[in-house]
C-alpha cells in the first residue's frame, strides 16, 4: 500500500485519541440520561402517565430523524478554519449543556402543561442540540485519518471511554439523587453537575482533535449534488443498508436496557440501586473487551469479532430465562452483554468509516455527513419506536409508576427486559453474517488512492465496481 502517503494517513497521537474519546463521554451525559434514566424520572418522579411519555418520545423521533438528515446535509457543506465537523462542537457545546439541564426542570403544573414542556425541552435537547453536536462528532472520526488501523484505534478509545461515561452516569445518578433528598430538585442539581463536566470535556475534544482528510464531499465532477441525489446514492450502498439495520437492532437493545433496567431492579429484584450495579457489571467487561480487541481485529477481522460478541451476549441473556428473579443470573447476563457489546461497539464506528470509503469507491461521491446522519436517523427512530412500544406494553399491563405494581406488570417488565434483549442480539448476529466488507477494503483504499492521485475527476464510469 505504498500509495498511502500524506497527512491523511499519518499516525494520530494518544492525546488526540483521548480527546476524541472525551467527546463521546460528554455526549453520554444526554445519551445515558435520555435512554437509561429519563423515562424513570418522568414516570416515578414527575408522575406523568407512562403512555403519554412514550408517545412524546416516539413522535419526537420522527422530528429527530428529519433533523439528522438535515444536519448531515449541512455538515457536507460546512467550510471553516476548523474544518467541517470539528467546528460544530464549538458551536453546540453551550446549548448542549443548557438543554441537558432543561430536561429535568419540569414545572409543577397540570399534566397537559407538563406534557407540553417535556415535548419542547426533549426535542430541543435531542432533536436539535444533541443531533447538531453528536453527528459532527461522529463524522470527525472519518476526517481524522484514512488509515484503517488508526481509525480502529481512535474508535476503540471512543468506545472504551464512552462505556466509562455511561457507567458513571448510570451508576452514580441514583445514589447522588438519594443523597440530595430524592426530589426533583436533586435531579436538577445532578444534571447541572453533569452538564458542566460535559462542557469541559467537549472543549478538550475541540482543542485537541484535528481534521486531516479534506477530500471534496457531496460533489460529483466538481458540482454539488442535491439532497435527493445524495439519498439515492446512499440507498444503493448495500453496506450502508446493512449497517442501517444493524443500528436499528442495536437501538432496540439500548432502548430496552435503558428503559427497563431501573424498573427490573426495583420491581423484579426489589432494589432500585441495583441499576448502578448492573451498569458496572456490563460496562467494566465492555471496557476490558474493547482494550483486548486490537489483536483479535487483526487476526479475525471486524465482522467476526462483532459476530462472536453477538453470540456471547445472546448466551448470557438466554440464561436468565432459567430464573428471571435470580440476582446471580442477572449479573452473569450483564457480564456477557458487556463482552458482547464491547466486541460490537469496538468495531462499529470503524465499520461505518469503511462504509463511507466503500460508497466513495462505488459512486465517486464521498458522503460522510449524510451516511452517518442517515444511519443515526434510523437508530433514533428505532429507539423511539421501541420506547413507545415499551410504554404502551407497560400501560396495558397496568403499570402506574407507584411503589407497588400488579403481577401482570411485573411479568411484562421481566418479559421485555429478557426477551426483548435476546431478540435484539439475535438480529445483530444474523445481520453481521451478511457483512463482508473487511475482505475487499484494502483494494478499495488502493483504488481510491490511484483515483485521487490522477489529474482528472471521476467520470461517469465511477461506481462500476461489481463487488
Amino acid at each position: 500500500m505504498a500509495l498511502q502517503v500524506g497527512s491523511q494517513f499519518e499516525p494520530v497521537g494518544r492525546k488526540e485519541k483521548i480527546a476524541y474519546g472525551a467527546g463521546d463521554v460528554a455526549c453520554n451525559v444526554v445519551f445515558a440520561l435520555t435512554t437509561s434514566l429519563l423515562l424513570y424520572f418522568y414516570t416515578n418522579v414527575i408522575h406523568i402517565n407512562v403512555f403519554v411519555v412514550g408517545v412524546i418520545m416516539m413522535v419526537s423521533r420522527i422530528f429527530d430523524g428529519i433533523s439528522d438528515i438535515a444536519v448531515g446535509f449541512l455538515i457536507d457543506r460546512t467550510k471553516s478554519k476548523y474544518g467541517k465537523a470539528r467546528v460544530w462542537i464549538l458551536w453546540m457545546m453551550l446549548p448542549y449543556a443548557l438543554s441537558a439541564i432543561l430536561l429535568f426542570t419540569v414545572p409543577q403544573a397540570s399534566q397537559w402543561v407538563q406534557a407540553i414542556y417535556i415535548f419542547i425541552t426533549y426535542n430541543f435537547c435531542t432533536t436539535v442540540v444533541y443531533t447538531a453536536l453528536n453527528l459532527p462528532y461522529a463524522t470527525m472520526a472519518s476526517l481524522m485519518t484514512r488509515d484503517i488501523n488508526q481509525r480502529a484505534s481512535i474508535n476503540l478509545y471512543r468506545t472504551g471511554m464512552s462505556a466509562v461515561g455511561n457507567l458513571v452516569i448510570t451508576s452514580v445518578t441514583f445514589p447522588l439523587v438519594s443523597a440530595l433528598g430524592d426530589t426533583q430538585q436533586a435531579w436538577v442539581t445532578v444534571s447541572v453537575a453533569y452538564a458542566m463536566l460535559a462542557l469541559a470535556m467537549l472543549w478538550f475534544c475541540f482543542r485537541n482533535c484535528h481534521e486531516r482528510v479534506s477530500l471534496p464531499t457531496g460533489e460529483y465532477a466538481g458540482k454539488p449534488l442535491p439532497l435527493p441525489a445524495k439519498l439515492r446514492l446512499i440507498v444503493t450502498n448495500r453496506y450502508f443498508i446493512l449497517f442501517f439495520l444493524l443500528s436499528i437492532a442495536l437501538s432496540l437493545y439500548e432502548a430496552i436496557t435503558g428503559a427497563c433496567t431501573a424498573y427490573y431492579a426495583q420491581y423484579i429484584l426489589h432494589n432500585r440501586n441495583l441499576t448502578g450495579a448492573f451498569a458496572s457489571f456490563e460496562a467494566i467487561p465492555q471496557i476490558i473487551a474493547v482494550l483486548a480487541l486490537p489483536p483479535f481485529i487483526y487476526w479475525f477481522g471486524k465482522r467476526n469479532v462483532a459476530l462472536a460478541g453477538a453470540a456471547i451476549a445472546s448466551f448470557g441473556i438466554a440464561s436468565q430465562f432459567l430464573a428471571p428473579e435470580s440476582l446471580p443470573l442477572a449479573f452473569f447476563a450483564c457480564v456477557m452483554r458487556g463482552i458482547g457489546k464491547g466486541c460490537f461497539r469496538g468495531v462499529k464506528y470503524s465499520m461505518l468509516s469503511d462504509i463511507i470509503e466503500y460508497g466513495d469507491w462505488k459512486t465517486g461521491v464521498r458522503l460522510e455527513g449524510m451516511i452517518i446522519s442517515t444511519t443515526t436517523a434510523g437508530q433514533k427512530f428505532g429507539n423511539g419506536v421501541t420506547t413507545a412500544a415499551i410504554s404502551l406494553l407497560l400501560d396495558v399491563s397496568g403499570f402506574t409508576g407507584e411503589h407497588a405494581i400488579t403481577a401482570s406488570a411485573e411479568a411484562m417488565i421481566s418479559g421485555i427486559y429478557i426477551g426483548g434483549n435476546l431478540l435484539s442480539w439475535i438480529l445483530i448476529g444474523a445481520l453481521l453474517l451478511l457483512y463482508r466488507l473487511d475482505k475487499i477494503y484494502p483494494r478499495i483504499i488502493e483504488d481510491l488512492a490511484k483515483r485521487e492521485a490522477a489529474p482528472t475527476v471521476p467520470d461517469a464510469s465511477a461506481g462500476s465496481h461489481a463487488v
